[in-house]
């Protein structure tokens, strides 16, 4: 039995003579149109080249959740941190490169370049980070370490996202062009130009600041729901209070009504007994003793009066301020 011969690698895009970009001389001999021109067919090398790729899907979403999560953190935080994903990167006398992710600092992170350009912008980029799934190893701890630290990128990370191993180097001298390994501390690999710590959390690749894990966008939103959720909560909470408090003010006013009424009619019964013990006693009351004892408004008086009317001789004593029978 005959089995179908297992096909032959494709080449890396790196060893395509067609992406080599010209050397600084060259480039700054060029005419516009010549550069636009030698771009535009590196471009369509590198279009054949991913047609010819596939990752799959667990790369794609780790590279642009990589990405979104660096994005978001430098945003909020008003660092000028640019991160591109897949933005093609020419170095003078280099074959093109095309990171998964990249970052530049002091960089405007809404700068949007259709690739990066090193004689143009008159600067290298700062950082790369690989995501490999299905891709070969080699590429990426070896082929990548040294091409990357020939063009001096300070610092390359490599997440391979399928067995969750985490690796990085960093240039420790600004002329140097060899990498050396980044030295985890405690689980984490520090980012120098990130002023970040990495480390792999479950399946994924993380950030830390300060030791608490940068939240990725769901996480954020979950964040700004439960806020949202306390929060309605709280306003309900608060309404159901004053709810409670409207009712204990109307049932005061309630009772406040009925204990001045109550008071009211007492002071009516109390001021009527005055008049009628005197009439009955015999104590003759002139028109302004009369108006004063119906007009009296405070209950204790009115008691103090109807006891001495029992026993007065003169409407004078009833209502006497000297307290006088």
């Amino acid at each position: 039995m005959t089995f179908p011969s297992k096909p032959a690698p494709a080449p890396r895009v790196w060893d395509d003579p067609r992406v080599r970009f010209p050397d600084e001389a060259t480039w700054s001999r060029m005419t516009p149109a010549e550069r636009e021109t030698t771009i535009e067919r590196i471009e369509a090398v590198l279009d054949e080249h991913r047609a010819a790729m596939s990752e799959g899907t667990r790369h794609f979403r780790g590279k642009a959740g990589i990405g979104a999560d660096l994005d978001g953190h430098f945003r909020r935080a008003g660092r000028a941190v640019y991160v591109g994903c897949e933005l093609a990167v020419l170095y003078p006398g280099e074959p093109v490169i095309v990171p998964d992710v990249l970052a530049v600092t002091d960089c405007d992170p809404d700068y949007e370049p259709e690739r990066w350009v090193v004689p143009d912008e008159k600067r290298g980029i700062d950082l790369v980070i690989e995501v490999r799934n299905l891709g070969k190893k080699h590429k990426d701890v070896v082929d990548n370490v040294r091409d990357y630290a020939r063009v001096q990128i300070p610092e390359y990370f490599s997440f391979d996202c399928r067995r969750g191993i985490l690796r990085g180097w960093r240039l420790v001298e600004a002329d140097a062009r060899k990498y050396q390994p980044v030295v985890p501390q405690g689980g984490y690999l520090r980012s120098q130009v990130l002023g970040l710590d990495l480390a792999v959390v479950g399946t994924r690749l993380r950030f830390f600041s300060s030791g608490a894990m940068i939240p990725d966008a769901a996480e954020l939103a979950a964040r700004l729901q439960a806020l949202a959720d306390q929060r309605q909560g709280a306003v309900q909470e608060l309404e159901r209070q004053l709810g409670d408090a409207a009712r204990l003010r109307d049932e005061a006013a309630r009772l406040r009504d009925d204990v001045l009424d109550r008071l009211s009619r007492a002071q009516v019964t109390l001021a009527q007994g005055v008049l009628d013990v005197c009439g009955a006693r015999g104590l003759t009351l002139t028109a302004d003793e009369h108006a004063r004892i119906a007009s009296e408004g405070d209950v204790e008086t009115l008691a103090r009066w109807m006891t001495r009317a029992l026993t007065a001789s003169t409407a004078d004593a009833v209502l006497s301020r000297d307290g006088a029978p």
